[in-house]
């Protein structure tokens, strides 16, 4: 801080409190792209929607590899894993492509997209 000429301090301003300053009679305008509540809602169930569906893939994968090495041991459990491994990850972004179809087709109905 630099001493000023009544022997007071100078304070020194950051960037941001000039910044806002300036702008502080800048009015904020809706956004015509923002979501109202009830569409975030629809949004939010799209989501949970496609994150069921991932859950009942993972939960099947699971009963997959738990029934693999029960009937055929861990050696083959070994050998087979990165296969379910790729196989799971297709699935999931299989589901996620979709999950952004399903997303923008809402916001397209609703002239948001």
């Amino acid at each position: 801080m630099a001493d000023d000429s009544t022997g007071g301090e100078q304070i020194m301003k950051s960037a941001l409190e000039i910044a806002l300053e300036k702008t502080s009679h800048i009015e904020a305008k809706d956004d015509p792209k923002q979501l109202s509540d009830d569409e975030k809602q629809q949004v939010r169930d799209i989501n949970q929607e496609f994150d069921s569906k991932i859950a009942e893939l993972e939960i099947e994968f699971s009963r997959r590899i738990r029934e693999l090495a029960e009937q055929h041991g861990e050696q083959t459990l070994k050998q087979h894993l990165p296969h379910f491994d790729q196989e799971l990850r297709n699935a999931r972004d299989a589901i996620n492509a979709e999950r952004q179809a399903a997303l923008k087709a809402f916001l397209e109905s609703i002239g948001k997209a």
